[in-house]
């Protein structure tokens, strides 16, 4: 199960996830995205997973097919920062945000029991 959650006042999109990811929500996923993004002109994610949720695959697999209409799916490169609240993260996000941090997206791996201090570093604002 995953809960989505915007959070307007700090462009954020909340995603929690329950035991698996939920790929036929991508949609909702990308239209909160897409939303902040046109609203703000940025936005970012804080992802809390709960355990070692399932499904990662298939959720990975359908964010990689939005490279075939890339102009479509422009508003992605508006993000700014990208936290993961978990005490297993996939090796996936664990080589990403170990090799991103200098780049466009700010990106943080937080244990669970830093929950709150993730939500803080996602809500403070982007240094230009």
């Amino acid at each position: 199960m995953m809960n989505i959650r915007i959070d307007e006042r700090h462009a954020y999109v909340e995603l929690e996830v329950f035991g698996r990811y939920q790929p036929e929500r991508l949609s909702e996923l990308l239209d909160a995205m897409r939303g902040l993004a046109e609203r703000h002109g940025h936005f970012s994610q804080l992802e809390i997973q709960h355990g070692k949720p399932d499904n990662f695959w298939s959720m990975m697999s359908g964010i990689s097919k939005l490279n075939q209409n890339a102009a479509e799916h422009d508003y992605l490169r508006k993000m700014r920062k990208y936290a993961l609240v978990s005490d297993n993260p996939p090796i996936v996000l664990r080589a990403i945000t170990m090799f991103t941090g200098s780049g466009p997206i700010a990106m943080r791996i937080f244990p669970v029991h830093e929950r709150d201090h993730a939500r803080q570093w996602i809500e403070e604002a982007v240094s230009t």
